[in-house]
C-alpha cells in the first residue's frame, strides 16, 4: 500500500519538459510492420494525435453482439436505471441502483454519475440483472468539501458524467488500492493540470466531473476526439483498444464482444484523451509500436493471481506483476472486461 495522502480533490499528473511534437492521426496501412498478434488478438496501429497514440485489439472469432447489455448511459437515458443515494442513510462509498428494465446493465470500474450528496466513481465492473429490485453498488467519492445537493438538482439522485475516470493512477486507486484518499488525491493531481492547461481560472478545483465539463478543457478534448474516433470505421472485429501518451504505455481495455466495445469506445477515446490532456506538457520518450504493445499484454498474464468474489456468480481475477496489473471480470466463468494497466 502507497502512503495516504491528503485529503482533498483534484488531480494532476506530474510532468514538463518540450512539447511532444504533434502528428496527424492517419491510418497505418492494412500490411503495417507494427501489426502484431498475441493469444488470438491481432494489433493493429497506432494511430497518433498530438501526446496520444491509440491501438485497436482485434479478435476473428469475437461474437459480432453486445451480451444482450445496456450501458451506463443508454439505461439512464433509457429511464430504466435508477442510482441514488442510500435511502436509509447516504454513505460516501455506497450507493443504491435499481434496473427496472428486461435487459442486464453493464456498470464499469471508473464510470462516473453526477449529483446526489457527492459526485461518485463505480468501484467495481458489475452487471444488474433485469428487474433487479434495489442493490448496493460499490462507489467512492471525487468530490471532497460538498455534501449536500447542488443547486437545481435532485439532493439524492444521479445522472451520467461524460467524464470517466481519466488516469491511471486514478483506475489504480479505485481497483488495487480501494482506498478512497487515494481516490481523493490522484484526483488532485489531474484537476491542478487541467486548470493548467487550460490557461486557469477554469477547471473547478473540487469536482473532477466538473473539471472535465470545463468548456476550455473541452474544447482541447475535442480536438483529440476528432483526430481519432473514426479510426474503428471499416474495421471488423475489434474487441478492444490500448494507448501510449507521450511514448509509454498506458493501458488496455479489452471485451468478449465486438458490440459492447463498440458501444463503449467513445467513453474510452474521451478518457484517454482527458489523460493525454492533462498529461501534454510532459516529454515524449519517443514512438510506441504495436509489437510494444503485444509484450505489455503477454506480460499482463504472468502476474500473481487472486480472485476477488462479487454477489451472484461474478468475480474479478487479478493478476499482478511489478509493473502491470490485470483485472479480468468474469460473469459465469466468461470474461467480460479485461483491463491492464501499466503501473
Amino acid at each position: 500500500m502507497r502512503t495516504l495522502a491528503a485529503l482533498a480533490m483534484a488531480f494532476t499528473l506530474a510532468a514538463c519538459g518540450s512539447k511532444p511534437t504533434e502528428r496527424p492521426a492517419v491510418s497505418p496501412p492494412p500490411s503495417s510492420p507494427d501489426s502484431a498478434e498475441i493469444d488470438g488478438y491481432s494489433i493493429a496501429g497506432p494511430w497518433t494525435h498530438k501526446n496520444l497514440s491509440v491501438f485497436l485489439i482485434q479478435r476473428k472469432d469475437a461474437p459480432a453482439g453486445d451480451g444482450k447489455m445496456m450501458t451506463l448511459e443508454e439505461a439512464l437515458k433509457a429511464g430504466v436505471l435508477k442510482v441514488s443515494e442510500k435511502k436509509a442513510g447516504a454513505q460516501v462509498n455506497q450507493l443504491e441502483i435499481r434496473n427496472d428494465g428486461d435487459r442486464p446493465i453493464y456498470l464499469q470500474a471508473g464510470d462516473t454519475v453526477k449529483g446526489g450528496q457527492q459526485d461518485r466513481v463505480i468501484a467495481v465492473d458489475t452487471i444488474i440483472p433485469p428487474n433487479s429490485g434495489t442493490v448496493n453498488l460499490a462507489a467512492f467519492c471525487v468530490e471532497p468539501g460538498r455534501w449536500s445537493g447542488r443547486t437545481g438538482e435532485a439532493p439524492m439522485a444521479f445522472r451520467a458524467s461524460k467524464a470517466p475516470m481519466a488516469t491511471k493512477e486514478q483506475k489504480l486507486a479505485v481497483r488495487l488500492l480501494k482506498d478512497q484518499s487515494e481516490v481523493w488525491e490522484k484526483g488532485r493531481a489531474l484537476n491542478s493540470e487541467l486548470e493548467m492547461v487550460s490557461g486557469g481560472g477554469g477547471a473547478a478545483k473540487n469536482s473532477f466531473v466538473l473539471a472535465a465539463e470545463d468548456p476550455k478543457v473541452k474544447k482541447r478534448i475535442r480536438e483529440y476526439l476528432d483526430a481519432l474516433r473514426k479510426i474503428v470505421e471499416g474495421k471488423k472485429d475489434i474487441v478492444g483498444m490500448a494507448f501510449a501518451i507521450n511514448g509509454e504505455i498506458n493501458s488496455a481495455e479489452i471485451y468478449a464482444d465486438t458490440g459492447l466495445f463498440a458501444k463503449l469506445w467513445p467513453k474510452l477515446l474521451r478518457s484517454c484523451s482527458l489523460e493525454a490532456l492533462g498529461l501534454s506538457r510532459g516529454k515524449s520518450s519517443g514512438t510506441t509500436t504495436a509489437g510494444e504493445i503485444r509484450e505489455f499484454l503477454k506480460e499482463a498474464s504472468s502476474g500473481k493471481e487472486r480472485i476477488e468474489k462479487r454477489p451472484g456468480d461474478m468475480r474479478v481475477k487479478v493478476k499482478e506483476s511489478k509493473k502491470v496489473v490485470l483485472f479480468q471480470s468474469e460473469k459465469g466463468g466468461k470474461m467480460y472486461h479485461r483491463q491492464i494497466i501499466r503501473k
